[in-house]
């Protein structure tokens, strides 16, 4: 869903982008508000891309300590780096909640509330929270590489 999201929101950027230039340059009235909506819409895509990456074990790791660890160090070292992988992103929500709320203005041109523009960040990290909780066995097992979709389909075969 994230992915076909993310997809629809780039093809409506470059739609955007496209007339912007045909205004500006075709018509000479160009879309005043478009690069700052663009500057917005390119921080949600960040932000929703790090979901889709957080979804397909995609991020980078430094694994050659965890990778050669096996039993109970291995469960050890894998166990502290997703607690700290938690830690991060539950302090990263608790400091948005805590700063969105402050943020009562507007953006200058498209007047866009930008507590409404930052609520990505929230909204992101509690989505990989709740990622990293449900891998949470395939984090201690060590096994980082193997994609949410994956485990989940392989899962359902399982029960057929």
């Amino acid at each position: 869903m994230i992915r076909a999201l993310l997809g629809a929101v780039l093809i409506g950027s470059v739609f955007l982008i496209v007339a912007n230039a045909v205004g500006r340059y075709l018509l000479l009235t160009p879309i005043i508000w478009a690069e700052e909506i663009l500057g917005y819409v390119l921080v949600w895509m960040v932000y929703l891309g790090a979901v889709l990456v957080t979804w397909e074990a995609g991020h980078l790791r430094m694994d050659l300590l965890s990778r050669g660890l096996k039993g109970l160090a291995g469960i050890f070292v894998n166990g502290l780096a997703a607690l700290a992988f938690l830690g991060v992103g539950a302090v990263i929500v608790y400091q948005s909640f805590l700063a969105i709320p402050e943020f009562t203005h507007s953006s200058q041109v498209a007047e866009l509330p930008m507590n409404l523009v930052h609520t990505v960040v929230p909204i992101a990290f509690v989505i990989i929270i709740f990622i990293i909780l449900f891998r949470i066995k395939t984090y201690l097992a060590g096994d980082s590489k193997s994609d949410l979709s994956s485990s989940i389909e392989s899962q359902n075969g399982d029960r057929e």
